[in-house]
């Protein structure tokens, strides 16, 4: 039962992190603001990148926590959506799979990136394939990295600019 769970969390995390629909959007934008301390954790715009305005993340990350932030960043064809969160359930989940590797999902690594580890994953069998990072951060945060357009590289790149200062220590 505990794997099935767990499958079932990382099967949610791997959606992508797109915005929500217009509809659900338009109508929750002016209540739900991103969380300033979860701003803080984004890149501010690496050399070269473009950044979007900061949103509460989408996909599966406001299912778990109402404390979220996401940015796109850009640069040329590749995008990479950023999102971080405080999710004592995530956390878990997360690091839970970092310690039982067996507990990863499909196509998932455990990788030391930027000092802390993290679950890598690769969907190549997705119609347009998807990579994503995962990293437990302090005692409840969840830094999430993911690009269809982009590769595994520019995800570890991308990590080197996150800002993991906010989130409380361990």
């Amino acid at each position: 039962m505990r794997r099935s769970a767990l499958a079932l969390s990382f099967a949610l995390l791997a959606a992508p992190l797109a915005p929500l629909p217009a509809t659900l959007a338009t109508a929750q934008e002016p209540m739900i603001k991103p969380n300033g301390q979860m701003q803080d954790v984004l890149p501010s715009g690496p050399d070269g990148w473009k950044k979007s305005d900061v949103r509460t993340a989408g996909g599966a990350l406001p299912m778990y926590s109402v404390a979220t932030a996401e940015a796109s960043y850009r640069k040329g064809k590749v995008e990479i959506v950023v999102g971080a969160a405080r999710s004592p359930t995530l956390f878990k989940a997360v690091t839970g799979s970092i310690k039982v590797p067996s507990t990863l999902p499909p196509n998932g690594t455990i990788e030391v990136l930027h000092g802390k580890r993290a679950i890598v994953i690769t969907y190549p069998e997705a119609q347009v394939p998807l990579h994503q990072i995962q990293i437990p951060a302090g005692v409840d945060g969840i830094v999430m990295l993911t690009t269809r357009t982009g590769s595994l590289d520019d995800l570890r790149a991308m990590v080197k600019e996150v800002d993991f200062d906010p989130f409380p220590p361990r």
